[in-house]
């Protein structure tokens, strides 16, 4: 089977899971959001930058290394295993006795048992981290959607019904430690593997080697990538950061599903061509292409319908997350430029150029967090669009000089897109601000005509970005080349 066929048939099952999963989350979300509070979900989001830290330090770069081997042995994935338990019962174990410190930090005494309830979920991820690399590095995309589709529904039925019972914030809590722990069962279900080696020397000494720097960087990231939630949480209150972390939600169901399942499934594949820079570079140059193609008109069209979308999917009383969904629209359009620039760096096995580069970004971030929060919370989220675009000049510069994909030449495969997306988002925008529909019917309405206008644009001028979508499904589907594209 040829590499453009895996990569296919990976892209499908993973495209499936995340969707599915992003679409339970969704579905879920929607209907929590209805019964709890604002604040019942700030409350939850204070904690989410300790726990993603302690994850990043439980990974230990370690998935990524395991993904990037051509062969996995026994003692590999024994010493893996074994470090991930130890930190992850380490981390559990700080955060029992921080637990107070970081309840104290925040002004809300209920975070001491929220925390020690939601820190467990993290110590059940630990026992899977060998199980979830090595199906990733298979390629058995189809074992990973059913475990975390099954999963997420069925955690996701138990928040419901405690929500319906009064929980309130506990529902969301109670989810997230029972959301890891059945996934963790399920993966040993399907996966069934328990280790026979300890911790090996010179296991250690490669996958270490590598993930090391990718450790620190990805804590450095995670950290960075929750930054807001802390500041927020910290000098504002828990609605606030409910209105934001619901919006960040929506945003994310749109820019995450297509890059996440672009990223899982072109690192593996793409691992085994690493020493061919230029066949590289013509695959992200497709990836770049192709994600934007939908990804663009999503966010300027998720930003346009923003009011109507709030209020009827989770009601009037969420109407204050509009805004913050409209700004974080800005810098999400440029999620999937991030990622698939820095996945380069991985490929190429330059652990060492995405450590440098995360330092960097991230003081760009913490500027913009100063100078921002200066002017309360909108400067705030305007500074976070802003280091965004500073931070995708940075990330290029590096894929320049790996791939010889230099500005000039990655503006030039975009600019087109964003052309074909203006009549779309001209057409949606006069529909939404200058007629007068339930807001139910001016969602659909708006999501049928742009729909319309930028497929009809798009395949009458016969667009790059969409050849290159047709012309990789078509291999699974070849009645797709009856596009006459």
């Amino acid at each position: 089977m040829s590499l453009g066929q895996k990569a296919l048939g990976g892209f499908i099952w993973t495209l499936a899971s995340n969707l599915g999963l992003k679409g339970v989350t969704l579905i879920v979300g929607i209907i929590l959001a209805r019964l709890l509070s604002p604040e019942d979900f700030g409350l939850v989001a204070m904690l989410t930058v300790f726990f993603a830290v302690s994850q990043s330090l439980i990974n230990s770069g370690f998935t990524q290394a395991l993904i990037r081997e051509d062969y996995l042995t026994e003692e590999d994935k024994g010493t893996a295993f074994s470090l991930n338990v130890i930190i992850a019962v380490l981390c559990y174990i700080i955060l029992w006795f921080a637990a107070p410190l970081i309840a104290e930090f925040f002004g809300n005494t209920l975070l001491i048992d929220l925390t020690r309830l939601m820190g467990l979920s993290f110590v059940f991820q630990s026992l899977t981290l060998v199980q979830r690399a090595q199906l990733t590095h298979e390629l058995k995309f189809k074992k990973l959607m059913i475990i975390s589709v099954a999963a997420s529904v069925l955690t996701g039925v138990l928040a419901i019904i405690l929500a319906l019972q009064g929980y309130g914030v506990w529902a969301l809590a109670i989810k997230y430690v029972a959301l890891s722990l059945l996934t963790s069962i399920l993966f040993y279900v399907f996966n069934p593997w328990l280790p026979s080696h300890f911790i090996g020397r010179s296991s250690l000494k490669r996958l270490f080697g590598f993930g090391s720097k990718l450790l620190i960087s990805g804590l450095i990231n995670t950290l960075y990538q929750n930054i807001y939630k802390l500041v927020i949480g910290k000098y504002f209150n828990a609605i606030t950061l409910g209105y934001y972390t619901q919006a960040k939600l929506y945003v994310d169901q749109v820019t995450q599903s297509a890059t996440s399942t672009l990223q899982t499934v072109t690192y593996p594949v793409l691992s085994k061509a690493k020493d061919d820079p230029e066949r590289l570079k013509k695959a992200y140059k497709k990836i770049i292409m192709a994600s934007s193609f939908v990804i663009f008109p999503l966010t300027m069209g998720l930003a346009i319908v923003a009011e109507p979308l709030i209020i009827t999917l989770i009601g009037k009383k969420w109407i204050e997350a509009v805004p913050f969904l409209q700004i974080l629209c800005f810098s999400g359009a440029l999620y999937h430029l991030h990622a698939v620039n820095l996945n380069v760096l991985k490929v190429m096995g330059r652990s060492d150029l995405f450590l440098k580069l995360e330092i960097v970004k991230k003081v760009n971030i913490t500027l913009a967090i100063i100078i921002g929060i200066q002017f309360g919370i909108w400067g705030l989220l305007i500074g976070n669009v802003i280091s965004s675009y500073i931070a995708l000049f940075i990330n290029i510069y590096y894929t320049k000089r790996l791939i010889n994909y230099p500005y000039r030449e990655q503006f030039q495969d975009l600019l087109p897109i964003l052309f074909y997306a203006l009549p779309m988002l001209l057409g949606v925008y006069a529909f939404v601000y200058l007629t007068e529909f339930s807001n139910i019917v001016t969602l659909g309405i708006s999501v049928l005509i742009g729909l319309v206008l930028y497929f009809g644009l798009t395949y009458s001028v016969k667009s790059k970005a969409l050849i290159y979508i047709v012309d990789l499904l078509s291999i699974k589907f070849p009645k797709l080349k009856k596009m006459n594209l």
